[in-house]
């Protein structure tokens, strides 16, 4: 099966478009500067789904190299799929950790269920784990419709 050249660049698009959803529905589980207008919040979820898409790209390419093949994704095995997962998630670790201890440009509220050991928020941690898989199912059913 043939796959088409800007396999990457949809990937990047339907990760950008179903992160974005993600971000706006969990805005509640975060807490912004008293002086954040909702114009700086918005471009924060924006910036943020960006940054998500991408991630889903790098663990893509990731498990191209490692595979040897751009195709990995139209028949994941599932250690294709926890190494899919697994950049994702030490990046989601990382940054959230970046981004609310260094740079403070967000807090978890009080309904964000955070693991007790790393501060991570339950709902950033999970976005990994939910959407990922979702996007690449999303890929596949479009590789394969085009082909």
């Amino acid at each position: 099966m043939k796959i088409t050249k800007s396999v990457e660049i949809n990937l990047f698009f339907i990760a950008l478009a179903i992160n974005f959803i993600w971000e706006m529905l969990q805005m509640p589980l975060f807490s912004y500067p008293e002086n954040a207008s909702l114009a700086q919040i918005n471009l924060a979820c924006i910036q943020a789904s960006v940054g998500d898409a991408t991630m889903v790209v790098i663990a893509f390419w990731f498990v191209a190299y490692l595979r040897k093949s751009r195709a990995w994704f139209l028949h994941p095995s599932a250690s294709s799929l926890a190494l899919f997962l697994l950049p994702g998630i030490i990046m989601t670790i990382a940054f959230e950790a970046i981004a609310t201890e260094l740079l403070h440009r967000w807090t978890y509220a009080d309904s964000m269920p955070i693991l007790p050991i790393l501060g991570t928020g339950l709902a950033p941690l999970g976005q990994w784990l939910v959407l990922p898989p979702a996007i690449l199912f999303i890929l596949r059913r479009q590789v394969r419709l085009s082909n």
